[in-house]
């Protein structure tokens, strides 16, 4: 399993005044510690897919409670990063208790999932990519950044169905923020 992660914030200028500053989040405006895979890095691990988490904080309020947004976001998420939707995007509002009320959305894609859920509490969005073809980890947080009007992220890569990576492998990403795990026995009870 290679798993990357990071957090950033977008520079001042591109946030509302009404959102946290960076200085509340702990991160400068130039921070980028998320240095996303490459088809190469991909393809050489022989994975069998790619999942990516990014939570997306200090959202445009009016966005994460709009179902047909939300929609229109995934239609277009999916074109930038070339997946092909199987089926229409379910969005459902539910969520009885006030910190997870908000609309979760689930979109089947031919190669796997994408889902998400948009808390209106915190006015934050946690997006889910999983798919076994390789797409643009960037290109999803860019595009998920400026559609909901983000202030800040994090965001975690993780490679799935790997076998145990080489030593010099694991050596060349040691300063990308990329932990590599390896495989356990079965455990007998």
């Amino acid at each position: 399993m290679v798993t990357t992660s990071a957090h950033r914030t977008l520079p001042a200028h591109s946030r509302a005044s009404s959102r946290p500053s960076t200085a509340a989040s702990g991160l400068s405006s130039q921070t980028k510690l998320f240095t996303p895979l490459t088809k190469a890095e991909y393809e050489h691990s022989k994975a069998w897919g790619m999942a990516m988490a990014i939570d997306i904080h200090g959202c445009d309020p009016a966005l994460v409670r709009d179902a047909d947004a939300i929609k229109l976001f995934v239609k277009e998420l999916c074109v930038k990063i070339d997946m092909k939707r199987f089926g229409d995007t379910l969005v459902v509002n539910f969520g009885e208790d006030e910190k997870v009320a908000g609309f979760s959305m689930t979109q089947l894609i031919e190669t796997s999932l994408i889902s998400a859920h948009f808390a209106n509490q915190t006015n934050s969005v946690y997006l889910d990519v999983f798919s076994c073809k390789f797409y643009e980890a960037q290109t999803v947080i860019d595009y998920a950044l400026s559609f909901f009007r983000g202030t800040f992220y994090n965001a975690h890569c993780l490679l799935r169905g790997c076998a145990e990576f080489p030593k010099a492998y694991q050596q060349e990403f040691s300063g990308r923020n990329i932990v590599l795990n390896t495989a356990f026995a079965p455990v007998t009870v």
